[in-house]
């Protein structure tokens, strides 16, 4: 897992169900973590089964992320390609929003 350089965010996690709290503290516990390491692994995991971060273990990381692009892209612009690129969109849309000032 990378370590950051910045102050940690905080987020809290309310359980109401005392079993499930003394769960995950026994599991915790049994990898000698932190509650909060348990669950951020936890939270990371599920996010890479969801698709919402890649997981760098896995070799076809790059060709994942290609595929999802092309899936959004067909979705999203129905096969229409733009010509312009969008270092020339960015500058376009700071243009105007200069001339709008």
């Amino acid at each position: 897992m990378r370590q950051l350089k910045t102050s940690p965010g905080r987020l809290n996690i309310y359980v109401h169900d005392a079993t499930v709290r003394r769960q995950v503290k026994a599991a915790a516990a049994k990898r000698d973590l932190t509650v909060t390491e348990y669950c951020l692994r936890a939270i990371l995991h599920q996010l890479v089964q969801d698709g919402e971060r890649l997981s760098r273990e896995s070799p076809a990381t790059l060709e994942a992320a290609i595929r999802r692009a092309r899936q959004f892209q067909a979705k999203t612009f129905k096969g229409h390609v733009f010509s312009v690129n969008s270092a020339e969109l960015i500058a376009e849309a700071r243009a105007e929003r200069g001339r709008a000032r």
